[in-house]
C-alpha cells in the first residue's frame, strides 16, 4: 500500500476527494452530478462539533441580557431600519409573531386556495417595509409573476395583459405608476426561477444572495417541485416523502445557521384534499410527519365550497404563540389576499 504524504489520515481523504474531483471535471461530468457527489462526499467528513456551540449557564444570562438591549435599540430605530417580518394582514399579527432568523413557516393548502397568492402578498409586503426578499419559484415562470405581480398592483386582469393590443392608455398610464412606485420601495424582491433544481442547488444560490446582500428572508414556491439529488436517489430510492423531509432539514439548519427566516409552500395529500376544514390539520400535508416537526409555524388553507372567494386560513402549529383559524377574502383576478371586513 502507498504511504500517504501526510501525517492525519482526514488530509488523505481530502487529498482523494481532490483527484477523484479533477478525473469527474476532465471526463465532462454533468455539473449537477459532481455538486451531488462532492456534497455527499463532504458531509462524510464534517468536523465533529465545536465548545463554540455548548452555552454555559452563566453564559446564558450574559447573552439574552444583550439581546435584551438589542432589541430595545432596535425599537428606538424608524420602522424602515428594523427589519421587521410583520404579516400583511391584521387576521395574521393577531395570533402570529413576526417571523425571526431560524424560523421556518409551513404555509400549506389544496390546488387554488391562494398559497401562491398568500406568499406574493407576503413578499410585497416585507419588500414595502425595507426587507430583501429571495423569492424561489419552481413552477411558475417569471413573466407569470410579474403579470400577477401587475394585476395585483394596478387592477388590470392578467388576461389583458396578455392580450397587449387591449391595453388604453389609462392602462399603461397605470402600470408606468406601478413600476415607479414600487421601484420606491426602501426594499426588494429578487425572483430564483429553479425548475428541475435541488434543494441543495438552491442553496448555494441563496448563499450567493446573502454574500450580495439581498436575502434578508426567504419564500419557496413549493417545496414539492424540487427535484431529488442523485445523493437523495441512492439514499431513499422512490420514497419522496423520505426525500422531502430531508429538503425540509435542509432549509431548517441553513435557516439557524444564516438566521434567516424561511416560508414554504407545501400540498396538502388526499385526505387532506377532500376534508371539511373543521377536521383539517397538519397531518394532512403531503408526507406531513418530518416536515411539520422542523416547522415552527403550519399555516393551512382552504376555500370555503359555499362562498366563493373566501378562503378559511388555520394557524395550526405555532411554537411561539396561540393558533386558531379566521377567514380572509381571495381577490382570484388580482391574485390578491386581504381580511375580510367585521
Amino acid at each position: 500500500m502507498e504511504q500517504s504524504m501526510f501525517d492525519d489520515i482526514r488530509h488523505e481523504m481530502w487529498n482523494q476527494i481532490a483527484k477523484e474531483l479533477y478525473r469527474r471535471t476532465i471526463a465532462e461530468e454533468a455539473p449537477e452530478a459532481i455538486f451531488d457527489w462532492i456534497s455527499n462526499r463532504i458531509k462524510k467528513l464534517q468536523p465533529e462539533t465545536t465548545t463554540n456551540d455548548i452555552t454555559t449557564w452563566t453564559d446564558s444570562f450574559k447573552i439574552h441580557s444583550a439581546e435584551i438591549i438589542r432589541r430595545q435599540e432596535l425599537g428606538n430605530l424608524p420602522a424602515e431600519q428594523r427589519n421587521l417580518f410583520n404579516w400583511p394582514w391584521q387576521s395574521w399579527n393577531d395570533l402570529i409573531d413576526p417571523a425571526e432568523g431560524g424560523m421556518l413557516v409551513v404555509i400549506a393548502g389544496p390546488d387554488g386556495s391562494g398559497k401562491s397568492s398568500c406568499a406574493e402578498c407576503i413578499a410585497e409586503h416585507w419588500a414595502r417595509n425595507s426587507n430583501k426578499v429571495a423569492f424561489v419559484h419552481f413552477e411558475l415562470s417569471k413573466l407569470i409573476m410579474f403579470d400577477r405581480r401587475a394585476a395585483r398592483n394596478t387592477s388590470i386582469a392578467r388576461r389583458k395583459l396578455k392580450l397587449a393590443e387591449e391595453l388604453t392608455s389609462i392602462d399603461l398610464a397605470n402600470l408606468d405608476e406601478m413600476k415607479r412606485r414600487l421601484l420606491d420601495w426602501p426594499g426588494q424582491i429578487t425572483y430564483f426561477h429553479t425548475p428541475g433544481k435541488t434543494i441543495e442547488l438552491v442553496l448555494l444560490q441563496l448563499n450567493k444572495a446573502v454574500e450580495k446582500g439581498i436575502c434578508d428572508v426567504v419564500i419557496i414556491d413549493y417545496l414539492e417541485k424540487s427535484a431529488a439529488s442523485a445523493a437523495q436517489l441512492k439514499e431513499f430510492g422512490s420514497n419522496m416523502f423520505a426525500r422531502e423531509a430531508k429538503d425540509v432539514e435542509l432549509l431548517k439548519n441553513w435557516s439557524e445557521e444564516n438566521k434567516i427566516p424561511v416560508v414554504v409552500l407545501s400540498q396538502f395529500n388526499k385526505a387532506g384534499k377532500h376534508s371539511g376544514f373543521g377536521e383539517l390539520d397538519r397531518t394532512m400535508i403531503r408526507g406531513a410527519g418530518e416536515k411539520t416537526e422542523k416547522a415552527n409555524v403550519v399555516i393551512l388553507l382552504q376555500p370555503e365550497k359555499d362562498q366563493d372567494g373566501i378562503i378559511n386560513v388555520k394557524v395550526d402549529k405555532n411554537t411561539l404563540g396561540p393558533t386558531g383559524s379566521f377567514q380572509q377574502f381571495f381577490n382570484k383576478p388580482a391574485f390578491s389576499i386581504g381580511d375580510v371586513a367585521k
